[in-house]
């Protein structure tokens, strides 16, 4: 009896301890700002724990959740600055204007915004003001400096020196904002040469992400690693080019023989083997030799062997090394951030002020304080609820928690909400209702809207190749007019099947369960809804003669019969759920979408490379394809396979969209030695052929390969949650991860905590902070 009224006692504290939500915390909370801290806290000892310790203990949680490390400072100022700086709201904003610095690349003069990038049509680009986009820029410029000031004083200026992307950040903004100041007062419009502060932009993405940091400290471990093999491929292409200048040698009576059309001088020679070495000349480079004499091609077929074979596979191999446990490694460094930052803010609770004045340290610390600071922690609902059941549950048997106790429970962050256990469906009876609902669950219904909808596909492919085959428009008519109402009626099927699913599962497990129904609700709404738009217009879902004579007049217009035919190709994608059906299928579907959704670090790092190289490119390159296609009018003359030949002239460096398509055709290798050449003749420069040559050796190279390496990493930790029969589409790299990776030891913890610049663990008291 008296442990009931223990229990219920203690309930009743608890529910009287909890605030009511006020309208300024529920703003705050959807604004992603930091909650209300409370004030000092008070326990039935007459023992108080000040604000200031509440403060730090709080801020300490929140960089445990966001694995973030609490080497900052830990005066009552700057926790509040930085408690700020890190919150959800502030971080957004950076994101948002990280984005629209990166995006002035593509409004800035020269404008991407013109409906085509071939010359020959002599493209009409919007023209944005100038002032305009300079006050934009300038804004953005002005945040970064003000976000890395705010960065550096939290953290302190003497630890700053060992940071070194915070230290590239600060020169890269310093040095922008000069150049931004000199164009938006002394030079205005008129000047046109080099603007190194485009390139620079890449930047402030790379400090802003720890993975992308991360990434390039990766490559930056075996840099000289790399640069050996990929100058011993160097070595081997001048080998063979010499000898390719003196076993192929020219011939007066011939025009075509090897020397003269391959390997005329030692610059040809060498460029021809490094196209030979990306296999994208072959077998051009060789038939001229080959056609004079049999054994000729054991030249080629040796240096292909050494080069793609052995070469290219080491620097594979090295890139590969570099990159495997590249996740792994991440999240181990991360969880250990979150475990140091959780045993800092118990220790910093440990300590309590007593009625007389004096500090007291205990091994253990109230429920009831542990629970004032969660309420003004920014953590996710579902773990804040799923942390307070289970300190309810201690408080039932003790008013205090130990270290142990309150690691095991904050543990709970490492919980992914969604490979929790399913919410329940609710149990069905005998009823009609409950019958319908049976069937609205069962695997028949579902496996006949999957037939339904590959015969949707089906009919959609039907009506588009009929539509391109016949251009009478009453041919079209008559073959198409039943496939269009037979699809009509799937429609209006697929809608009612998302409805009585909704309605079977409750609408709140339904869509809660996938993400792949939130999809079909999507994709089944939009096509019906924009199919009764459009008979609407036309009168008749069968598509309108606007579209056929479009179609016949060669314009490509996206209308809405288009935009209704390309949802209703989406329904393929419910042939992805039979895939799971088998284990290796699933572990390979598993990599590819994790590889998506986790490699955001390897696509920033790539993303910025292809961000500098292109402004470069417009840098150097900027109206050499105008140059180029005026002189090719005027000769009126074409070599098989140019620049000129081919109509490339859609791509170049006029402006940063194009840009950055050039490289993607330059990445794939394929046909790649057309733009060296081509943008040789531009410039009449055979020095402009390096920077095409650098983006393929050391993007190319490495990035596909950093690619291969992060999909192998993957697909092995798939392989063996697989074996354990565990989950394989999961939504985070820590759950792949998770059966490789080991607690990190109390010593580990207690080393790096005694590291910390601002606090000395160790001899901690609370004077340090109650009274700063």
């Amino acid at each position: 009896m008296e442990r009931e009224e223990i229990i219920e006692s203690s309930q009743a504290d608890l529910i009287i301890r909890v605030p009511s939500e006020t309208i300024k915390d529920r703003l705050k909370k959807f604004l992603g700002l930091p909650k209300s801290l409370h004030g000092d806290y008070l326990d039935n000892e007459q023992c108080i724990w000040p604000s200031n310790i509440l403060l730090c203990a709080t801020v300490f949680l929140e960089d445990a959740i966001n694995y973030q490390s609490i080497t900052h400072k830990i005066t009552r100022k700057y926790l509040l600055i930085y408690r700020w700086f890190s919150s959800p709201f502030i971080r957004k904003l950076h994101q948002i204007i990280l984005l629209i610095n990166l995006s002035l690349a593509l409004v800035e003069s020269p404008s991407s915004f013109s409906i085509t990038s071939d010359i020959r049509y002599h493209p009409n680009r919007i023209v944005f003001p100038y002032y305009g986009l300079l006050i934009i820029e300038g804004f953005t410029l002005f945040w970064f400096l003000l976000y890395i000031c705010t960065k550096v004083q939290c953290l302190g200026i003497k630890h700053i020196r060992k940071r070194f992307w915070i230290l590239i950040f600060i020169i890269s903004v310093v040095y922008s904002l000069c150049e931004w100041f000199a164009l938006f007062i002394i030079f205005n419009r008129t000047y046109q040469g080099f603007r190194l502060r485009r390139i620079l932009r890449p930047i402030f993405l790379i400090e802003s992400s720890q993975l992308m940091k991360k990434a390039f400290k990766a490559v930056h471990k075996q840099s000289l690693t790399i640069i050996a093999c990929i100058s011993l491929a160097l070595i081997h292409i001048l080998f063979f080019a010499v000898m390719a200048m003196f076993l192929f040698p020219r011939s007066d009576i011939r025009p075509d023989t090897q020397n003269k059309t391959y390997f005329d001088n030692l610059h040809d020679s060498i460029f021809q083997l490094l196209v030979l070495y990306s296999t994208a000349n072959n077998p051009d480079v060789m038939m001229p030799a080959y056609s004079d004499r049999r054994l000729n091609s054991l030249f080629f077929i040796v240096f292909v062997i050494i080069g793609i074979y052995c070469l290219q596979n080491i620097i594979t191999a090295v890139v590969y090394r570099a990159f495997r446990g590249y996740f792994l490694n991440s999240i181990i460094n991360s969880l250990l951030r979150r475990r140091i930052a959780i045993r800092a803010s118990f220790e910093i609770l440990k300590k309590r002020v007593l009625s007389n004045g004096s500090i007291e340290t205990k091994d253990t610390v109230p429920i009831s304080v542990i629970q004032t600071v969660l309420e003004s922690v920014s953590m996710n609902k579902w773990h804040f609820d799923l942390i307070n059941q289970n300190l309810n549950e201690f408080r039932h048997a003790d008013e205090t928690i130990s270290l142990d106790q309150y690691s095991r429970i904050m543990q709970l962050l490492d919980l992914n909400p969604n490979l929790m256990p399913e919410i329940p469906i609710q149990s069905l009876n005998e009823t009609l209702l409950d019958r319908l609902k049976t069937v609205g669950r069962s695997k028949a219904f579902d496996l006949i809207g999957t037939i339904f909808a590959i015969l949707s596909v089906l009919l959609v492919t039907i009506e588009i190749s009929n539509h391109r085959l016949n251009t009478n428009y009453r041919d079209i008519i008559m073959y198409i007019v039943p496939l269009a109402f037979v699809n009509l009626s799937l429609m209006i099927y697929f809608v009612l099947e998302i409805i009585v699913k909704a309605w079977a599962y409750g609408p709140s497990k339904f869509f809660r369960s996938s993400t792949i129904h939130i999809l079909e609700a999507t994709v089944a709404f939009s096509c019906l809804i924009l199919q009764i738009i459009y008979m609407m217009i036309h009168g008749t879902p069968v598509i309108s003669l606007v579209h056929v004579d479009s179609k016949e007049k060669e314009r490509s217009v996206f209308t809405l019969w288009a935009g209704i035919k390309t949802f209703n190709m989406l329904f393929i994608y419910r042939l992805i759920r039979f895939l799971p059906a088998s284990k290796n299928i699933r572990i390979i579907v598993g990599t590819v979408i994790d590889e998506v959704r986790n490699g955001g670090a390897f696509f920033g790092v790539l993303f910025s490379c292809y961000y500098a190289y292109s402004i470069l490119g417009m840098e150097l390159f900027g109206g050499a394809v105008d140059e180029l296609y005026k002189r090719s009018n005027l000769s009126n003359q074409t070599v098989c396979g140019s620049y000129q030949q081919l109509g490339y002239w859609s791509n170049g460096f006029d402006d940063f969209y194009s840009s950055m398509v050039t490289l993607y055709h330059i990445m794939i290798v394929n046909q790649w030695f057309v733009f060296v050449n081509g943008f040789r003749d531009a410039t009449n420069s055979k020095w402009s052929e390096l920077y095409f040559i650098f983006w393929y050796l050391f993007v190319t190279n490495i990035g596909l390969n950093i690619c291969l390496a992060l999909s192998g990493d993957i697909h092995d930790a798939k392989k063996k949650r697989a074996d354990q029969q565990e989950e394989l589409l999961v939504s985070n790299m820590y759950d792949i991860y998770r059966s490789n990776i080991t607690e990190p030891s109390s010593e580990e913890i207690i080393q790096r905590l005694n590291q910390h610049p601002y606090i000395n663990f160790h001899e901690y008291t609370s004077d340090m902070i109650i009274h700063t």
